[in-house]
């Protein structure tokens, strides 16, 4: 017979225990079991991830930098992207579906990158893989067609608010930088800017691919929704000569009711830079759109054509004589490219005027003008033997204000070695008691004589 002091002791802290498991378990199960779920999805990706080299995609993909604003060009990366080949795709697109954790679906002391990184890096893998993921077509075109564009041109002026090309001057590291030939659509906001929807991406990467993903970016252009046709312009801007068959297309876009697909749409033909015949006289015409931005854009892209759009000269020059300095600033860099003897002639003389008459005065719109008119005068790369005697007079000049001097440092450095006259002057504000003025001379002195010289 057992004992009942021995057996009724023993029920009770057994029901006890059993009591404090269950909700210890149901509490403990509510804190891990999420971030179990989480790892073990990121085993079951990993676990299918190509790699190449010893590393993996997701590793490949990381070498490119931290997010957009700090993309890096990184050639090995491209080479084990071309190696990986197709076989990248499906992780490619899962991170293009990737959506930001919300505060019910995110586990306690788990973080997570923004969905937009993800997307970002989906779209520098499709760059990387070019022609090769073509395969991921139809799911590109099926996200490419979610409404969820937040692309505008008419918010952002892009190249045409010139204090953005100073920035990309002294930042080379920053995605092709002020040489890239794309540089005129949106510079560096456009790799900065927070709002890399998966929809804007999938366009993006379909220009990535080239040709083959042109026809579904020209029937998106007749899509009703107007963000929609903003999404394929920027794209198709992307893809360079490959979309050809696009211009048609952009022309009759010209003529969209949307502001923002117009000026996207005179951005893009620039972009192109085919079918001249075609082309040139739209862009001309759309030089006497009403609204600014469109004019701005229209301008650039001329330029683009360089020789080929001399018939655009007569156009350029009126609008070079426009009260607005985006209008005006916008035909100046384009007479540059077009050609380089008028622009010495009538253009450049004028901005240099404009430019000395700021001395002394205070900050006003009028000197805002004068000093939009310095950085548009340090992009003329085409006219470099006229303005670099300009601008390396400027930096001695006290009569200019410091942001101006400033200005006419970080330009110096974006010609390069064409910039050789200015070393001396430059060598001699490396000793400047202010460290801004020496770490812009240092830098402007690297991109004219590279050198090991370490930043300041």
């Amino acid at each position: 017979m057992e004992c009942c002091w021995v057996r009724e002791p023993f029920m009770f802290y057994s029901n006890i225990f059993t009591f404090m498991s269950k909700k210890w378990f149901n509490i403990l199960a509510g804190v891990f079991l999420p971030i179990l779920s989480v790892v073990a999805a990121q085993v079951e990706l990993s676990s299918s991830e190509p790699s190449y080299g010893g590393k993996s995609l997701s590793s490949w993909l990381d070498a490119y930098g931290a997010g957009p604003g700090g993309y890096k060009p990184n050639p090995q990366a491209d080479d084990a992207l071309h190696h990986i080949g197709t076989n990248a795709v499906p992780y490619l697109l899962h991170l293009l579906y990737a959506t930001n954790y919300t505060g019910k679906d995110k586990p306690f002391m788990v973080v997570t990158p923004p969905a937009s990184w993800e997307h970002w890096k989906a779209f520098l893998g499709f760059q990387a893989l070019g022609p090769l993921g073509k395969v991921a077509i139809p799911e590109l075109v099926k996200l490419a067609h979610k409404p969820d564009a937040t692309g505008r041109y008419s918010s952002r002026q892009g190249m045409k608010d010139m204090t953005l090309v100073a920035n990309i001057a002294d930042n080379s590291s920053t995605y092709g930088a002020i040489d890239d030939p794309r540089r005129h659509q949106g510079g560096l906001e456009r790799f900065t800017a927070p709002f890399l929807e998966d929809g804007d991406i999938a366009a993006w990467s379909l220009a990535a691919i080239g040709a083959d993903g042109v026809g579904p970016l020209v029937e998106l252009l007749a899509d009703p929704s107007p963000s929609l046709r903003v999404r394929a312009v920027q794209a198709l801007g992307l893809v360079g000569g490959a979309a050809e068959q696009a211009v048609p297309a952009l022309i009759r876009t010209l003529n969209d009711p949307n502001l923002d697909v117009r000026i996207g749409a005179a951005d893009a033909l620039g972009g192109i830079a085919r079918q001249p015949d075609l082309a040139i006289p739209a862009l001309i015409a759309a030089l006497t759109d009403p609204m600014e931005g469109v004019v701005c854009y229209a301008a650039v892209s001329l330029g683009e054509y360089r020789e080929r759009a001399t018939n655009a000269i007569p156009a350029l020059l009126l609008d070079f004589q426009s009260p607005d300095y985006r209008n005006r600033d916008s035909a100046a860099l384009a007479l540059d490219k077009i050609s380089p003897e008028i622009c010495a002639k009538e253009v450049i003389p004028v901005l240099l005027r404009k430019i000395k008459d700021s001395r002394g005065r205070p900050q006003t719109g009028g000197s805002q003008s004068a000093n939009m008119s310095l950085i548009t005068v340090g992009q003329m790369k085409d006219s470099a033997a006229v303005v670099i005697p300009a601008i390396i007079e400027m930096i001695g000049d006290t009569n200019y204000s410091e942001i101006d001097r400033n200005n006419a440092v970080i330009l110096l450095g974006g010609f390069g070695p064409a910039a050789m006259s200015a070393v001396p002057k430059l060598n001699g504000l490396t000793n400047d008691p202010d460290i801004q003025v020496r770490d812009r001379a240092v830098r402007a002195l690297q991109k004219i004589e590279p050198s090991p010289m370490p930043l300041r």
